[in-house]
């Protein structure tokens, strides 16, 4: 198959200046990774109005999870179908905290619209009274220290 004149001249530059064509794909990629950190809350909020508007509503859970989440997840889904997706534990990257906070405030500000009132808070509180319930003694003290 025959090249354009084009293309032979994009292969010859390429050929010619190998050190140039990988600086410029390094300084490509280097500005793509800082492009998607610096808009990490825009897409969280683009990506959380997408979900809610098709009905979807989910939560971004990052950090040690407290010994209720299990059950908190499990109210906020049997009830209300939310769901809580666990993004990181202990560290995050502050490019994660940005999106997961940003779809947050928009994703539980829909549910609560949604449903008139704080669910989050509603199932958080029942769900940490269970726990305290039913919990042994001993894995309480751990957690309160």
């Amino acid at each position: 198959m025959a090249q354009s004149p084009k293309g032979e001249d994009m292969l010859s530059f390429v050929r010619n200046h190998k050190l140039a064509a990988i600086a410029i794909v390094v300084l490509c990629l280097v500005l793509s990774s800082v492009v998607w950190s610096m808009t990490a809350s825009v897409r969280g909020q683009l990506v959380a109005d997408f979900d809610t508007n098709r009905g979807r509503y989910e939560v971004l859970a990052y950090g040690l999870p407290s010994p209720w989440r299990p059950e908190y997840t499990r109210l906020l889904r049997e009830r209300y179908d939310v769901e809580v997706r666990t993004v990181a534990l202990c560290i995050v990257s502050r490019s994660l905290l940005a999106y997961a906070d940003s779809y947050n405030a928009v994703s539980t500000a829909a549910a609560n619209r949604k449903f008139g009132h704080d669910i989050f808070k509603e199932c958080a509180e029942e769900a940490r009274q269970n726990w305290e319930q039913t919990a042994p003694i001993s894995e309480k003290d751990s957690w309160t220290r």
